[in-house]
C-alpha cells in the first residue's frame, strides 16, 4: 500500500514539475521577445545607436518581473517592461533631446534618467501603499474592467501576428497583409490554434499547451531542415526569432550622475511624475482586471510594496520600473505555472542575456506567436462576447468602445474614456433613482404634540396646504434639479408651507446648493414658508445656500422633522381663532369645589425647561398634571433620541406606570418652564377613603385618557410606516 501511495506522490510531483518546466520556458520566450521589443522602443531615435544598453536593462527588468510571484501571495504573478510606462518613458527621452540637445544626450545622460524615475516611482508605490490608498481601484467599474481585459486580449492577438508574420492589428498592418496576403506561417499559427481550441474540450490548456508548442516546433524544424521547401517564404528568418545581438551593460554605480543639472531634472520633473503616475494607474487596473480574470481577491497594498521594492531591486542591477502583466501572468497561469515557473522563466532571460540566445534560432515565430493568439481570442471572447448573456446593452458598447479606443491609442486613452463614459452613465442612472421616498402634507402625518379633538380636526381639514417631502441619497446637479422640477409643479397660490427633510440625505454638492438657490429665489415673492430638516452632515451645506433678505424671512431650519412639523401646525393653528381651546385634564371635575378638593390631594411643583421629571426604568408613584407649559416624552435607543409625544397645558402623563406599578417606559422631560401637579398614590388612598366618589370619577378620566392615547400611538405607528425612520423627532 506505502509503494503505491509513493509512486502516486511521485507521478503526482512528476507531472507538477513538468507542468512548471514547460509554463517557464513558453513564459521566459515571451518575457525575451517582448523586452527586445520594448527595449528598441524606448532608445528610439536619437539612442538608436545604443538600443543594446535598453534591451539590456528591458532584459533585467523581465528577470526580476519573473521573479515577482515568488514574492507575491499569487504565485502566478508575472512582472516586467510595459508598453505603458515604456511608451511614457520613450516621450521623456524624446523630451530630454530637446531639452539638452540630441548630440548632448548619451546613453549615461539616458541611463540616469531612467534609473532616477524607477527610484521616484518605487517611493511613490510605497508611500501609497503605506497610506493603504491602492484599494480605491475597486471603486472602477466592471465596464471599464472588462473593457481593460478585452483589449489585453486584442492587444496579444496584435502582438502575435506581428510576432509571426509582422502584421499587427493596425492600418499598416492590414496594409502589409493586403500587399502580401500569402503567410504560411500565419496559416500555421492559426493551425495552432484550432488544434489549441479543438483539444482544449478534453484535455487541460496546462497539458495541452506545452504539447502543442513541442510538437509544433519539433515540426517545423524538421520541415526546414529536409530542404522540401525554398526560396523567402521558407526561409529561416521568415519562420525562427533571431538571436539577441550583443549586450550592453552600464549598472548604476558606474553612471555619472554630475551630467545631471538641477533645472534639467525640474524640466524633467513633468515627465517623471507621468511615468509615476501611469506605472501606478497600470498596476492597479491590472491587479483589479487579474482579480475579476482569476475570481481572487488580493492584498492590493501588499503587492504595491512588492512593485516598490522589485523595482529598486531592478534599478540597482541595471534594470528599470517593471509593471505587473496581465497577459504574461495569463499565460503563466494557463499553462499550470506558478513560482517555480517564474523561477524557470528568469532563468530563461538571464540565459539569453548572457550568451544562450542562441537557442532562440530554433524556436518557430508560428509556434508561441498562435500561442498568443489563442489566449487572446480567448480573453477577447469572454471578456466582450460573452458578456452579452449578462451584461447590459450600454456595457457592451462602452467595453466595445474601450477597446478599440486601446487598439488605437493605447491603454491610458481607453481607460480614461471608460471612466468618464461610467461617470455619466453614473450620473443619468443615479438620476433617474427615486429621489423622494415620501411626499404627503399635514393632513396625514402629523407630529408627536398631543393636542385636542378639534385641533386635529383642523389639520385634517386644512393640512392639505403643508406639503412634506422625504428626500434620500447624495445631492448633486442632478438630483436638485428634480426638486426644482417638483416646485415648478406646485401651485403656491394654495401652499402655506414646504417641508423638505434631508434627514436621508448622504451629502450636498457645491452645486446642487446653486440649484436651492435658484428655486428659493423664484419663490421669494411667494408667503410660503420653506421649512429644512437637516442633520449634523447636513446642516452646514444647508445653511450656506446664499439667502438675501426678501428669502431669509420665509426659510427655517429644523434637526429633526418632529419639530418642523410641530412649527407647521402651530403656524397652522393660529389661523383659527377658534382653535386655542383645550382639553383639560381636570374636565372631570364637576363643580369649583370638586375641583378645589382635588388639588388639594396634589402637590404643586415649578420645574425648569430640560429639568427630568422621571427616567425610563425608574419605578414611580406619581402622575403629573400640566398646568402650565409643557412636557415631552422622550425614549432613547442606542444612541438614538426619540420624542415620542409633546403634552400641554391641560394634559396627563405617567398614567400607566402609576397604575400598573411597572417601571417608567419612558423619560418625561419639562420642555420649558412649567407648573405640574402632582399626585402620588398615598394621596390617591387618602381620596378614596375621604372622597371615593371624587377618586372613582378620576378613575374613569385615566381609562379614557389613556384610550386617547392608545388611539394617538396607533396614528403614530401609522405614521411611522408612511414616513420610514427618524419621523417621529429622534436625534443623535
Amino acid at each position: 500500500m506505502s509503494n503505491t501511495q509513493n509512486n502516486q506522490g511521485t507521478t503526482a510531483f512528476t507531472a507538477v514539475l513538468v507542468r512548471q518546466l514547460s509554463a517557464g520556458v513558453i513564459v521566459g520566450l515571451s518575457a525575451v521577445i517582448y523586452s527586445i521589443s520594448y527595449g528598441a522602443l524606448l532608445f528610439s531615435e536619437a539612442l538608436v545607436t545604443s538600443v543594446s544598453f535598453a534591451i539590456t536593462a528591458a532584459m533585467i527588468t523581465a528577470i526580476i518581473g519573473a521573479l515577482f510571484g515568488a514574492i507575491s501571495e499569487e504565485k502566478t504573478f508575472i512582472s516586467g517592461p510595459d508598453s505603458n510606462t515604456i511608451s511614457v518613458m520613450a516621450g521623456s527621452m524624446a523630451a530630454l533631446a530637446s531639452i539638452v540637445g540630441s548630440t548632448a544626450l548619451t546613453v549615461n545622460f539616458a541611463l540616469v534618467t531612467v534609473t532616477l524615475t524607477s527610484i521616484f516611482s518605487a517611493l511613490v508605490f510605497y508611500a501609497l501603499a503605506g497610506m493603504r490608498l491602492a484599494g480605491m481601484v475597486r471603486y472602477i467599474p466592471f465596464s471599464v474592467m472588462a473593457g481593460f481585459l478585452a483589449s489585453t486580449g486584442w492587444l496579444m492577438c496584435s502582438g502575435a501576428l506581428n510576432i509571426i508574420a509582422e502584421i499587427p492589428l493596425s492600418v499598416p498592418g492590414l496594409e502589409a497583409f493586403i500587399a502580401q496576403p500569402f503567410h504560411p506561417e500565419l496559416l500555421f499559427s492559426l493551425v495552432v490554434v484550432a488544434a489549441l481550441q479543438w483539444l482544449s474540450r478534453w484535455i487541460s490548456t496546462a497539458l495541452l499547451i506545452p504539447l502543442v508548442l513541442i510538437t509544433a516546433t519539433v515540426g517545423i524544424n524538421l520541415f526546414l531542415a529536409s530542404g522540401l521547401c525554398t526560396g523567402d517564404l521558407c526561409s529561416h528568418e521568415t519562420w525562427m526569432f533571431s538571436g539577441l545581438s550583443d549586450a550592453q551593460w552600464l549598472p548604476p554605480w558606474q553612471l555619472d550622475y554630475s551630467a545631471l543639472r538641477i533645472t534639467t531634472l525640474m524640466q524633467m520633473l513633468p515627465s517623471i511624475l507621468m511615468v509615476s503616475f501611469v506605472g501606478l494607474l497600470t498596476i492597479l487596473i491590472s491587479l483589479a482586471s487579474l482579480e475579476l480574470s482569476l475570481r481572487k481577491e488580493f492584498d492590493l497594498n501588499r503587492v504595491l510594496k512588492i512593485h516598490a521594492v522589485t523595482a529598486c531591486i531592478g534599478t540597482f542591477l541595471g534594470g528599470f520600473l517593471g509593471i505587473l502583466s496581465v497577459g504574461r501572468t495569463t499565460l503563466n497561469q494557463a499553462t499550470g505555472g506558478g513560482a517555480i515557473s517564474g523561477i524557470i522563466a528568469a532563468g530563461i532571460c538571464l540565459a539569453a542575456l548572457i550568451g544562450g540566445s542562441s537557442a532562440l534560432a530554433y524556436v518557430p515565430k508560428a509556434a508561441l506567436g498562435g500561442l498568443l493568439l489563442f489566449l487572446g481570442l480567448g480573453m477577447i471572447k469572454q471578456w466582450l462576447w460573452d458578456q452579452r448573456k449578462s451584461a447590459t446593452g450600454s456595457e457592451l458598447a462602452e467595453i466595445a468602445l474601450i477597446l478599440t479606443l486601446v487598439a488605437n491609442y493605447g491603454y491610458l486613452v481607453g481607460f480614461g474614456a471608460g471612466l468618464v463614459i461610467s461617470c455619466i452613465i453614473f450620473i443619468t442612472t443615479y438620476s433617474k433613482i427615486p429621489l423622494v421616498s415620501l411626499a404627503t402634507d399635514l393632513s396625514v402625518l402629523t407630529s408627536s404634540v398631543v393636542r385636542p379633538t378639534h385641533q386635529l380636526e383642523i389639520l385634517r381639514s386644512h393640512g392639505r396646504a403643508i406639503h412634506i417631502y422625504r428626500l434620500r441619497g447624495y445631492m448633486f446637479f442632478g438630483s436638485a434639479a428634480r426638486i426644482d422640477q417638483i416646485s415648478r409643479a406646485l401651485d403656491f397660490s394654495v401652499i402655506d408651507c414646504v417641508i423638505l427633510d434631508f434627514s436621508e440625505v448622504s451629502g450636498i454638492d457645491r452645486s446642487a446648493i446653486g440649484v436651492f438657490q435658484r428655486t428659493l429665489r423664484r419663490h421669494s415673492e411667494s408667503p410660503c414658508r420653506f421649512y429644512f430638516v437637516h442633520t449634523p452632515e447636513t446642516e452646514q451645506a444647508l445653511k450656506t445656500i446664499p439667502l438675501d433678505a426678501g428669502m431669509k424671512k420665509n426659510i427655517h431650519y429644523f434637526p429633526v422633522l418632529d419639530e418642523a412639523l410641530e412649527s407647521a401646525e402651530d403656524q397652522l393653528l393660529s389661523k383659527h381663532p377658534d382653535s386655542g381651546e383645550i382639553n383639560h385634564c381636570f374636565d372631570f371635575l364637576e363643580s369649583p369645589s370638586e375641583h378645589t378638593t382635588f388639588l388639594s390631594y396634589c402637590t404643586p411643583r415649578q420645574v425648569s425647561a430640560g429639568e427630568v421629571l422621571c427616567r425610563e426604568g425608574e419605578f414611580s408613584d406619581a402622575i403629573y398634571f400640566v398646568e402650565s407649559g409643557s412636557l415631552s416624552i422622550i425614549k432613547v435607543t442606542g444612541q438614538l433620541q426619540r420624542r415620542l409625544a409633546k403634552l400641554s397645558k391641560g394634559a396627563m402623563a405617567g398614567e400607566m406606570a402609576f397604575y400598573t406599578d411597572d417601571a417608567r417606559t419612558a423619560t418625561i422631560i419639562a420642555a420649558e418652564d412649567s407648573l405640574v401637579r402632582i399626585l402620588d398614590k398615598d394621596s390617591l388612598l387618602r381620596m378614596r377613603k375621604g372622597h371615593p366618589l371624587l377618586a372613582t370619577r378620576f378613575d374613569t378620566a385615566v381609562i379614557l385618557n389613556l384610550a386617547g392615547s392608545l388611539k394617538r400611538a396607533n396614528g403614530l405607528i401609522a405614521n411611522w410606516a408612511h414616513s420610514g425612520k427618524r419621523v417621529d423627532g429622534e436625534r443623535p
